[in-house]
C-alpha cells in the first residue's frame, strides 16, 4: 500500500484496501455492489467497516483484519 500524506485520504485508502482483501478472502462471493464507502451491505445486514477497522487496527495488520471480519460475519 502506498503511503498518502493526508490522514483522511490515508484512512480512505486503507478502507479501500480492506474491501479488496475482504472480497478476496470470500473468494469473491461478495461483489463490489455489496460495498459502500464505509460499510458492507448484505441483504438486511450492514457491516460498519470503520468500526471494525478501529476495533482491530492496533493489534492487527490489514490482511488479518479482513480475515477477522470474514470469519466474524461468516462471509
Amino acid at each position: 500500500m502506498n503511503q498518502i500524506e493526508n490522514p483522511f485520504l490515508q484512512h480512505l485508502q486503507e478502507l479501500q484496501d480492506l474491501k479488496f482483501m475482504i472480497a478476496a478472502d470470500t473468494d469473491h462471493r461478495l461483489t463490489y455492489q455489496n460495498f459502500r464507502i464505509f460499510d458492507i451491505q448484505i441483504d438486511a445486514l450492514t457491516i460498519n467497516l470503520v468500526a471494525e477497522y478501529h476495533r482491530y487496527k492496533n493489534d492487527n495488520e490489514l490482511a488479518t483484519i479482513a480475515r477477522l471480519i470474514v470469519e466474524k460475519y461468516r462471509l
